[in-house]
């Protein structure tokens, strides 16, 4: 995961422990804050990596549009 996102989880936890209450605050573990960040890092790459794909795809579609055009290109005849 990019640092980018790194800085965002962290961020979005530290929110979230703004949030809690004083006694809730200090019910949770370290263990357990970590476990939210990689729940939340995972989410992300999850995210990040299905925009991926549909990007892949349009330019998969679009390589094939180009071919296609290509394959049928007909230069104009240059007036005289």
């Amino acid at each position: 995961m990019s640092v980018r996102y790194e800085r965002h989880v962290s961020s979005v936890l530290e929110a979230f422990r703004d949030m809690l209450e004083p006694e809730a605050r200090a019910a949770l573990s370290q263990q357990h804050l970590d476990e939210l960040s990689m729940l939340m890092e995972s989410a992300i790459s999850t995210a990040v990596l299905e925009q991926l794909e549909a990007v892949a795809d349009e330019v998969s579609d679009l390589s094939v549009l180009i071919r296609r055009r290509a394959e049928n290109f007909e230069p104009a005849k240059k007036a005289s």
